[in-house]
């Protein structure tokens, strides 16, 4: 009888642990961000969709390149399932971002890294680094350096039928 209860009360304690992990984990990918126009962002307004989040410099070639990739993947991809969104992380180029955004044409939400992002997303040294999420907001992958629109496609078809 005290087997039974043993194993029980750690069923109990595994699944305690288990259940606030998953919402540990969701919660802690929640924060703000603002669009270089000033309109403010939570990341759980896209739950429901996969959210590509990608994090890129004004110094970095290959970012400001795939910015227009990441475009075209928000316009094919936007109806179907996936939000992007970039975030600028260096400060002092920030002055820069509204002619960045508009001399790409970019209409998805691009905005500011703020401190709240650099601490949950603590593992990125290289831009552009880019993070899928699925859509309640938890993270399925990491993505380090330049993709072209192929390979991101390739890489979302399991997630998202953007073709």
């Amino acid at each position: 009888m005290k087997i039974k209860y043993k194993i029980l009360t750690l069923f109990i304690i595994l699944g305690i642990l288990f259940f606030s992990e998953i919402s540990l984990k969701a919660e802690n990918l929640d924060f703000y961000f603002y669009t270089y126009n000033g309109k403010k962002f939570k990341l759980s307004d896209f739950n429901g969709k996969y959210v590509l989040l990608n994090l890129f410099a004004s110094y970095c070639p290959p970012c400001m390149i795939e910015l227009k990739v990441f475009q075209r993947l928000y316009d094919t991809c936007g109806s179907k399932g996936l939000q992007v969104v970039s975030l600028m992380i260096d400060r002092e180029g920030a002055p820069l971002l509204p002619k960045i955004v508009s001399s790409r044409n970019l209409t998805y939400p691009v905005g500011l890294a703020t401190s709240e992002v650099f601490k949950i997303f603590n593992d990125f040294s290289i831009t552009p680094t880019t993070y899928l999420l699925d859509p309640k907001g938890n993270r399925l992958g990491k993505f380090v350096g330049y993709k072209n629109y192929e390979e991101w496609i390739q890489s979302l078809r399991q997630y998202v039928k953007c073709n």
